[in-house]
């Protein structure tokens, strides 16, 4: 270990923890405790049964901040602060909007005891908003994401050191993140996916388009890279025609969601065989096809309505099982995949059906959608059973609030 990491563990594991307990000693006498939710995207904001727990109880006053990433193209930054404004009315929530003319801080001006951000990463805002300039306050975090990967990205990143308290879904992740946290995990909290309230708990509204006869319904969710990097496979290119033409070919039998990462759009724009005239005119081809439907938003109502299920996104290779349905992992080198994961990760992707190529989508659509020949299904239901519920019997959002009001005490 060279000496400046040394420095660090000994500042993550011994000072630090220190001073953070005089912080929660300082806001357990006050009558009101200040929380600050910071929200980038409806896709990814996971807090909502948490800060409604928190509006109704008596120590608490919580206000949300809608902040979406400055890592979106600019159109799409307008686009998710449009579309948090309207989830949030409609749900009734306090939030503030920041108004970066004025160049006040909104988040210091709320004047947060527990801040909670909706990722671990730096550069996601303007430097006033990220959390490395909050570590005076009490830090939280819910993952927004179910995490695959075992390493620096996933387990040791700054926030996942200096938080106070990181509420992780499984004992596996925290077992992970003993072994790759420079703190060794000391600030974290099993307490389950903080999605899993609303998968278990939630009464579901179908948010498919009208068709004028019954037909399976199938979400197709690409990741955001086009390229070969460390986060995922590159599937998109190859796919994008190919599945416009999937969705024309069953347009009788078949109603398609095109389900895209928050992100895919802003690196098409990016892309120099694609660009922003091209993405959007693809976008919108989804959008206006009969049989099939763009959606960017929150995605429980839409899981828990289908009937499978075909990505390479990382979350949902967990969060879909909640809906007990057939889904295939497209991955031309599903084995070198799954072999980089941690042990949680690769039990969840074994409880897939594997898409190499064309010849393996057709398939999973015509016997497994169509004709309902699922051998996988009594291995993913064992799979939620084990891992999925969330542990003491409670719900996510009730183990939560029992560790911060046991902390407060």
């Amino acid at each position: 270990m060279t000496v400046r990491r040394s420095l660090r563990y000994i500042l993550y594991n011994l000072l630090f923890p220190l001073y953070q307990k005089g912080v929660v000693w300082r806001v357990r006498h006050k009558k009101h405790i200040n929380v600050v939710f910071v929200a980038m995207s409806v896709s990814m904001w996971r807090y909502q049964e948490l800060y409604e727990a928190m509006s109704r109880h008596q120590r608490f006053k919580a206000t949300i901040v809608i902040l979406p990433s400055r890592q979106y193209a600019k159109d799409q930054q307008l686009s998710e602060k449009k579309n948090l404004i309207s989830y949030f009315t409609e749900k009734g929530c306090q939030f503030v909007v920041d108004n970066e003319s004025d160049g006040k801080n909104i988040i210091k001006a709320l004047n947060p005891d527990i801040l909670f951000y909706p990722q671990p990463y730096l550069d996601c805002f303007d430097k006033r908003y990220e959390h490395i300039a909050f570590r005076n306050r009490l830090l939280c975090y819910y993952p927004y994401a179910f995490w695959m990967s075992k390493g620096t990205w996933s387990y040791d990143q700054p926030l996942h050191n200096y938080a106070w308290k990181l509420f992780y879904p499984t004992e596996l992740h925290r077992k992970d993140a003993k072994a790759c946290a420079l703190n060794r995990g000391r600030n974290i909290e099993v307490v389950g996916y903080p999605n899993a309230d609303r998968f278990l708990h939630d009464r579901f509204n179908d948010v498919w388009k009208p068709q004028n006869r019954t037909k399976k319904r199938v979400i197709w969710a690409p990741h955001f890279t086009i390229k070969p990097s460390y986060v995922s496979q590159s599937n998109f290119l190859w796919m994008a025609d190919l599945m416009l033409s999937v969705a024309k070919k069953y347009s009788n039998e078949v109603q398609f969601v095109f389900k895209p990462h928050p992100l895919l759009f802003s690196e098409l724009c990016k892309h120099a065989e694609w660009g922003e005239e091209k993405a959007k005119q693809y976008y919108n081809e989804w959008q206006s096809m009969g049989n099939a439907q763009l959606e960017s938003g929150e995605f429980v109502d839409l899981f828990m309505t289908s009937d499978a299920m075909i990505h390479d996104s990382g979350s949902f290779c967990v969060e879909y099982h909640y809906s007990g349905n057939p889904v295939m992992y497209i991955a031309k080198n599903f084995e070198e995949q799954v072999a980089e994961k941690g042990e949680f990760g690769q039990l969840a992707m074994r409880q897939h059906y594997v898409g190499k190529d064309e010849n393996d989508i057709i398939r999973f659509i015509e016997r497994v959608v169509l004709q309902g020949d699922d051998p996988m299904k009594e291995s993913r239901r064992r799979f939620v059973e084990q891992y999925l519920i969330p542990p003491h019997g409670k719900t996510v959002t009730e183990n939560t609030m029992d560790i911060l009001l046991k902390a407060f005490c």
